[in-house]
């Protein structure tokens, strides 16, 4: 071991004083047991340690002195006794005391070093503690002379009283009372509603309804580094940090940090109460898009108020759709001002004025043994007020004895980083009432929107998904899924039809019968139907996929031998899946198709009806917001085509090319979504097109040795689609908002059809048939099988 470390008991408690650099010899003493002559040269020779530096080092030196008597605590116990010797006691690995912890003579440290922490209850005796790791809770009565350290990885929250300084690397959290300075170092968190001597903060000071704020009976001096985070609520209240002496802002940043809620137009709320103000904050940090802060500073108070300001809802809009519910939001147009409580500005100066000399100075620094260094760890859900409530300073006086009003108060600070283009919409912001103890709460409107009043409370980012999610631009694609779950019944019908190409019927022909089986002149057939797609307008919020499956029953019947007749019944039910709408389609289908076959030319005519039961749910969830509104319509559709085909037939093969002509037509009525006050009126719809195809079918027609016939087919065709082919719905919030349009996936001009498809006769009357088809287009596809079973009698 080095010679710096070999130290007679006396003098240890100077030798870390030296090595700290608080050479004091008064100070020094009051580390030991015994008064003792001044130190001998040896102890000079320690380096000199920097508390900000290195912080583990101060502690090294105690733990590696040869007088220093280590006792590690890696079980429950009941009692913790030291001895007259310096003792470091130890708990980890789940040591923990019932009864009293109590160091004995000496200079006596525990090091909190569980990571599963625990609970620090009657100490007695010991000059400090450094909470290395693990949740720790403080409950002593009045003890750590010197004073406690709070590393990296600690989490300490003090609901006792400790008697000398702290130290702030890690988290601290206090209730109690610290009597001497506390440092929160530049990774350090200092919170709660307890007293300290005087607080400099280089690193984060939180304060807010949880967790209170501190009453300071010295200086509050705030870093260039130093951070104030200050939480502002829907209801105008605040807590107020009281300082007894001097509040040094330092050029520090302060943080708002707003609560989800329904924020008023405008409210106030007094930051800081001093008796002597200095400084001004370096700048405002405020995530909130369309609230702005504006400090108000003054000899004893820094006051804030927080307000609408210009920027428009629209200009976070991240689509069209956004854009346009956006524009059509009806903001309330006054809302009364949340004004400060007249309670909170020196209500308490009787009770707490004996408390401090007010007069005097701010207490200088103790010095302490202990060290930090930095490293903002978040706040543990573990460490709360179990009251939930905000705890109200009463400590603290502020000496002016005079109310102060934060609203009469100018900005004076001029700094370019303060907000300049905050407009107040309500006007001008009332003084607050000089009624004592009758705090006024912000007043609502008579029919306000909970979903307008998050929007307005939330961060840039929150706000564009917000209004993207409350536009409800999925609604828009309700037609085009349901017109694309309804195609497979017209392939189907199609799909009968062309089983029966040939140039005779009765297949006296030499070109190849596509399962025509035998003489007979009557058909059933049932088809299973599977088909899925995704409706995609490019920007994700509004893509819709969709998957459909059903069964389609038909039967036929030749009326001569040129024409055949035919009826379907059907029933399909379609799921829709967005990233803001879950849907759910029922449908019933009935159709007549006639097909007229004269030689090689074949002419194939249906008509379909559906009708639709729809019932969709949106998710809505943002900045505190939440809604799952329901809505529940009533739709139809028609399809209709004409098909003009011309068999070019070479024995068993068979080319086919084939013109279509088709028209659909969806109608919507109105609807309103049952929900909160996200839920939207939904206006009726209706939609018509015609379309055009072009295309060519082969076929192929092969005997199997067992008598069995095996027929592969494939088509391919070009689809053009006539007329306005975008997909517009209208559509408003039920409460605080006008009718605007949202526009979904806009059905393909031009898009690609395939189809594939193998079918066996297994007999005279029996046919087995699977088969596949596609539209392809730039905003949509779809893709589908079907499964078949056909007998002629």
């Amino acid at each position: 071991m080095s010679d710096q470390h070999k130290l007679r008991p006396q003098h240890l408690a100077l030798a870390i004083a030296l090595a700290l650099g608080c050479a004091e010899f008064s100070n020094a003493q009051e580390l030991s047991v015994n008064t003792e002559p001044p130190a001998p040269a040896d102890a000079k020779e320690l380096p000199r340690i920097e508390s900000k530096r290195d912080p583990i080092a101060v502690l090294q030196t105690f733990t590696n002195a040869e007088d220093t008597v280590t006792k590690v605590v890696d079980s429950p116990q009941n009692v913790i006794k030291g001895t007259d010797a310096n003792d470091l006691i130890i708990l980890r690995n789940g040591g923990s005391f019932k009864g009293r912890a109590d160091g004995g003579g000496g200079i006596n440290v525990i090091r909190l070093d569980d990571s599963d922490g625990g609970e620090l209850g009657d100490t007695r005796n010991f000059n400090g503690l450094y909470s290395s790791q693990g949740s720790w809770t403080l409950t002593s009565k009045g003890d750590f002379k010197e004073g406690v350290v709070v590393l990296n990885d600690g989490i300490l929250t003090n609901n006792g009283k400790i008697l000398g300084r702290a130290i702030a690397i890690g988290q601290l959290f206090n209730r109690g009372d610290i009597s001497g300075h506390v440092d929160v170092e530049e990774s350090g968190t200092f919170t709660g509603s307890g007293t300290v001597g005087s607080l400099g903060v280089n690193g984060l000071l939180n304060v807010d309804r949880m967790h209170g704020a501190p009453k300071i009976k010295g200086n509050l001096n705030l870093t260039e580094t130093g951070v104030l985070a200050y939480e502002v609520n829907p209801d105008g209240r605040g807590e107020t940090i009281k300082v007894g002496g001097t509040a040094s802002l330092g050029g520090s940043t302060l943080k708002i940090v707003a609560v989800p809620g329904e924020y008023p137009l405008s409210s106030q709320y007094t930051i800081i109460e001093a008796k002597k103000v200095e400084g001004e904050f370096g700048k405002v940090l405020n995530d909130l898009a369309f609230m702005t802060p504006t400090l108000q500073y003054n000899q004893k108070n820094v006051g804030l108020t927080y307000a609408r300001n210009e920027v428009p809802i629209e200009s976070l809009a991240t689509s069209n759709n956004g854009l346009e519910f956006a524009k059509n939001i009806t903001e309330p147009q006054h809302i009364p001002e949340a004004q400060v409580p007249s309670d909170s500005v020196n209500t308490d100066v009787a009770e707490v004025t004996p408390t401090f000399n007010t007069d005097a100075p701010a207490p200088a620094p103790e010095p302490i043994i202990f060290a930090d260094t930095s490293g903002a760890v978040p706040q543990p859900s573990t460490v709360a007020d179990a009251s939930g409530t905000a705890q109200q300073p009463s400590a603290v006086t502020d000496t002016s004895g005079t109310a102060q009003q934060p609203s009469a108060v100018t900005d004076t600070s001029g700094t370019a980083q303060q907000p300049s283009t905050v407009a107040d919409t309500s006007g001008a912001v009332p003084k607050p009432s000089t009624t004592a103890n009758t705090p006024a709460t912000a007043q609502k409107p008579s029919t306000p929107n909970a979903a307008i009043a998050a929007l307005l409370a939330s961060n840039k980012a929150t706000a564009a998904r917000a209004i993207e999610q409350l536009a409800g631009g999925s609604n828009a694609n309700l037609a085009n899924a349901t017109l694309s779950s309804v195609s497979p019944v017209s392939n189907s019908m199609l799909s009968a039809m062309r089983q029966l190409d040939s140039s005779d019927l009765n297949g006296k022909s030499g070109a190849p019968r596509l399962a025509a089986g035998s003489e007979a002149t009557g058909r059933v057939w049932l088809q299973a139907l599977g088909n899925g797609g995704t409706l995609d307008r490019g920007q994700g919020s509004s893509a819709l996929q969709h998957s459909t499956k059903g069964m389609v029953l038909g039967a036929d019947w030749a009326l001569d031998e040129q024409w055949r007749v035919g009826v379907i019944g059907g029933q399909s039910q379609t799921r829709m899946d967005g990233s803001q709408l879950d849907g759910d389609l029922d449908s019933w289908h009935l159709g007549a198709y006639a097909l007229r076959q004269s030689g090689p030319l074949a002419l194939r005519l249906g008509a379909t009806h559906s009708s639709h039961d729809g019932s969709t749910k949106r998710r809505i969830a943002f900045n505190g917001f939440s809604d799952r509104p329901k809505g529940s319509y009533d739709a139809t559709t028609q399809q209709a085509f004409a098909e003009l085909g011309y068999n070019l037939a070479s024995g068993d093969f068979s080319a086919e090319p084939f013109a279509n002509l088709g028209y659909q037509r969806y109608q919507r009525d109105s609807y309103t979504e049952k929900g909160g006050d996200a839920a939207l009126q939904v206006h009726g719809q209706t939609q018509n097109n015609f379309s055009s195809t072009f295309g060519l079918r082969l076929a192929q027609l092969n005997s199997l040795d067992n008598g069995m016939q095996l027929t592969p087919r494939f088509s391919a065709g070009w689809k053009h689609t006539y007329g306005d082919v975008d997909s517009r719905t209208h559509q408003r919030l039920v409460t605080g908002g006008r009718t605007y349009t949202v526009e979904g996936a806009a059905l393909d001009r031009d898009s690609l059809m395939l189809d594939a498809g193998l079918d066996l006769a297994v007999s005279a009357r029996h046919t087995l048939g699977v088969g596949y088809n596609a539209e392809v287009g730039n905003d949509s596809r779809s893709h589908g099988v079907m499964g078949q079973w056909r007998m002629a009698f």
